[in-house]
């Protein structure tokens, strides 16, 4: 049977039911321009109905869930592009850096101060025994090796300073986790009953987008609402527990550091991180393949130019009959020339007579068979000097297929394909990350002027079920105070 006060109840429902949603909408509001946040909207349906002679009559209305508007699909592929757009991002910031080592075309260009070298043998084969053709030669080595060497040191530098940014990368990585982890757990505890914790979610969300960003991730939902969280096949936050990576630099070699599993609590390592995605494998491919294949090109260029010329210098006399001296030395003991050790010879740097410019022991051709001038005279020969100037055109490169300028000018041409393709593929990926910021906006978003609409409609709605029940109360007074008096 229908209560008398049922509609009492019903109207009741009505006020609640429109004072949450009028709740919802002002969160709504509150938070229309905060980072990461859903809209949510209310989730009503009609409470049960009871068995009357007339058949079923509703008791008002009940609310289900407070809802968090958001695609899962658009989650994914956010995360994804997040990956795609966070590793162009880092290997188009380090191209354009090397770009800025390299420095060409410019004055101080390593294909200029090539160029310079080869020049001033040149210039020494019109007057070899002069010294300011010899201090030219002299000071375009020190030149050519100080470029060379500055070249290799900026290389190390730049790989050091990449393997900074994955040692913070990698705090970041661990700082991600452990907030996950927390907030994993405070939604276990919220949605244990059934509801659904929105604001935790959102908050959750936000950091696995910024740890996407980082490094590849897979993320899966379990039960109660919490995620697990792995990398490269490997768990970094699961329900029940949480992992940690470690950084293990290589001072010497900054293309040997690493990037590891760790266990704080044992205080040991458990194997390489696998990275495949995010800003972690831009800084990680720039340092292990694009940086140490310049570097190794770099190092094969001043090799082959101080043996070539060390080569045609031995064979060449000083002004004092001096011969077999290196032009280039090293200045460690290493087995081999490259662009971290070639120097000058500090024996022509102190004696420039020392420089092999002429090309054969003097003659004299009166007598049959000739001999041996006495004293011989190597003054005005720069045979040796012509023939060190001419290097710069042999084949000596690529397996003697390339000259040092075709071999350089393949080298830089390389490095600017390369920058434009990271280019395009960084404006690409952010152009998709914009479509879908939009997207996701358009479904998650908060619109002002529909929560205003709202507003006013959850708002009549409240005041209806509020006339609802005076109406329900004057009936009630009716019958309780003016249908007789009692005892009469």
């Amino acid at each position: 049977m229908r209560s008398t006060f049922s509609g009492l109840n019903t109207g009741y429902s009505a006020l609640a039911a429109n004072q949450r949603a009028l709740d919802i909408t002002g969160h709504n509001v509150a938070n229309a321009n905060t980072e990461g946040y859903t809209r949510q909207d209310i989730v009503l349906q009609p409470a049960r109905a009871i068995k009357s002679i007339e058949g079923y009559v509703g008791t008002g209305v009940e609310i289900v869930e407070f809802r968090r508007i958001r695609d899962q699909f658009l989650d994914i592929q956010m995360r994804t592009e997040n990956k795609a757009l966070g590793e162009w991002d880092i290997k188009s910031n380090i191209l354009g850096k090397l770009e800025v080592i390299f420095n060409e075309p410019s004055d101080t260009s390593l294909s200029t101060v090539l160029d310079n070298f080869w020049d001033s043998w040149q210039l020494l084969v019109k007057n070899p025994e002069g010294i300011t053709g010899r201090t030219a030669v002299m000071q375009s080595g020190q030149n050519l090796a100080n470029t060379l060497n500055e070249l290799d040191q900026q290389f190390f530098e730049l790989q050091s300073d990449i393997n900074n940014s994955l040692q913070a990368k990698v705090g970041e990585i661990n700082t991600y986790a452990h907030q996950i982890w927390d907030v994993n757990q405070q939604i276990i505890k919220a949605e244990s009953g059934g509801q659904k914790a929105n604001d935790l979610r959102d908050r959750r969300d936000l950091i696995v987008e910024k740890l996407a960003k980082i490094v590849n991730i897979d993320v899966v939902e379990e039960q109660f609402g919490a995620i697990n969280v792995s990398i490269g096949g490997g768990f970094l936050v699961s329900p029940k527990t949480i992992s940690e990576v470690k950084f293990i630099d290589h001072y010497a070699d900054p293309s040997l550091a690493q990037i590891v599993w760790y266990d704080s609590l044992a205080d040991e390592q458990r194997g390489n991180l696998n990275i495949n995605g995010g800003e972690m494998k831009g800084y990680t491919d720039s340092r292990d393949d694009v940086i140490t294949i310049y570097r190794e090109k770099i190092a094969e260029l001043a090799k082959v130019v101080a043996e070539e010329v060390n080569k045609q210098h031995q064979a060449g006399y000083g002004l004092e009959g001096s011969t077999g001296i290196d032009f280039f030395t090293m200045r460690d003991a290493g087995p081999d020339f490259s662009a971290s050790n070639i120097r000058v010879n500090q024996e022509i740097i102190d004696n420039l007579n020392l420089l092999a410019a002429a090309g054969e022991l003097n003659l004299d051709t009166s007598v049959d068979p000739p001999v041996l001038a006495d004293p011989p005279v190597f003054a005005g020969d720069g045979a040796n000097a012509l023939l060190i100037a001419g290097i710069k055109n042999k084949m000596t490169m690529s397996g003697g297929v390339a000259s040092f300028e075709d071999f350089y000018s393949s080298m830089v041409g390389q490095l600017g394909i390369q920058g434009q393709e990271a280019n395009f593929m960084l404006e690409n990926r952010t152009v998709l990350m914009e479509q879908l910021n939009n997207r996701r906006d358009a479904v998650s978003g908060v619109s002002l002027d529909e929560e205003m609409t709202n507003m006013i409609r959850f708002q009549h709605s409240y005041s209806a079920a509020a006339r609802i029940i005076n109406a329900m109360d004057e009936m009630l007074d009716l019958i309780i105070n003016r249908l007789g008096l009692v005892g009469r």
